[in-house]
Formats: structure tokens, sequence, C-alpha cells
């Protein structure tokens, strides 16, 4: 009987050690928070109509804020994930990669990487994940949402998008050249 308590109590110790191993394992490397700066989209679009330019630089900073902005207004990921932090950087051609900090069941902090592919789907810049990983463990990517960012809808209405590509660090938006129809528009 003595030898099963033994047993018993050691399996117990055991089970928590694993317990709080994996919570720590899990847990976040870094704090992330959902901050973020309004990117005044609309100005820059008529700055970029000014100069007769079709073509719009985002900085890796800009899609950062706005990728944050839109996780930010709806930060609940699922019934028992939140998002509570989040940084976004450009990576190759096309790809986003997002450092996520997720809370699940409002009790284990955990720390993800997604990696998206960037596509434009008029009005909207949409992130597909095509790698997801927690820590060194690969995840599959088909269990995470694609990542909406509403571009379209903060620009001016006469602006239409025609492609958008990852270039030099930069998102590159390129532009449909205005009709006369549309410059007949703006002027009234």
């Amino acid at each position: 009987m003595k030898k099963l308590l033994i047993a018993l109590l050691v399996l117990i110790i055991l089970a928590g050690a694993g317990g709080a191993l994996a919570y720590w394992y899990v847990a976040p490397d870094r704090k992330l928070d959902l901050s973020y700066s309004e990117i005044p989209l609309e100005e820059r679009g008529l700055e970029m109509l000014r100069r007769l330019s079709t073509e719009l630089a985002l900085t890796e900073d800009d899609v950062n804020n706005l990728a944050k902005a839109t996780i930010a207004d709806h930060p609940q990921y699922s019934k028992d994930v939140e998002i509570t932090g989040a940084e976004f950087r450009l990576s190759g051609d096309d790809r986003l990669v997002a450092d996520l900090n997720i809370r699940y069941k409002d009790k284990v902090p955990m720390g993800l990487t997604l990696t998206y592919r960037l596509s434009w789907n008029n009005p909207n810049l949409t992130a597909t994940v095509e790698k997801a990983q927690l820590k060194d463990v690969s995840l599959p990517a088909d269990r995470f949402d694609d990542v909406v960012i509403p571009l379209g809808a903060q620009l001016p209405k006469l602006v239409k998008v025609k492609d958008v590509r990852v270039q030099g660090g930069e998102v590159v938006v390129s532009f449909q050249k205005p009709s006369l129809k549309d410059l007949q528009e703006l002027l009234r």
C-alpha cells in the first residue's frame, strides 16, 4: 500500500511538472499589445492624385498599424481564443508574418507565429495563412482564418485599386488611372 501511495505521489508530481513545463513552453516570448496609430490613407490618396501618381507605398509600420486596428476592433478570435497582442512584418514576396499573443479560455497565454500570403480582393487586402507555428511546433494552417484589411474602404471613392504587391520592404498599392467621368465627379 505504501508503494502504491508513493507511486501515486510521484505520478502527481510528474504530471504537475509536465503541466508547468507545457505552460512555460507555449507562453509568449515577448509582450505585445494591440495599440496602433491611425494611418491617414485618405490624405495620402489625395496627395497621390495631386502628384498624378498611380502608386501608393505603405511602410511596414503602416501595414502593422492597419492590421492591428482590424484586430483591435474584434480581438475575440473565437469563443475560447482572444488575441491580446500582435506585431506584423513584411517578409519576401507577398508575405506578411504575424507574431500574435493569444489567451486561451482566459487562462493560458500563448505565442503564435503565422505567415500569410497577401492578395488583393477589392476593396480589401486579404492575408491568407500559409504557415502556423506555436514556437517550434507546426500547426495546420487551415485552422486559422484569413485577415481582411479594409484598405479600399479608407480611400476616396474616386480611387480604385488595381493591384497590391510587396516590394522593397513596402506594400505598393497600384491604382487604376481615373477615367474622364471620375474626374468630372471630382470637380462637382
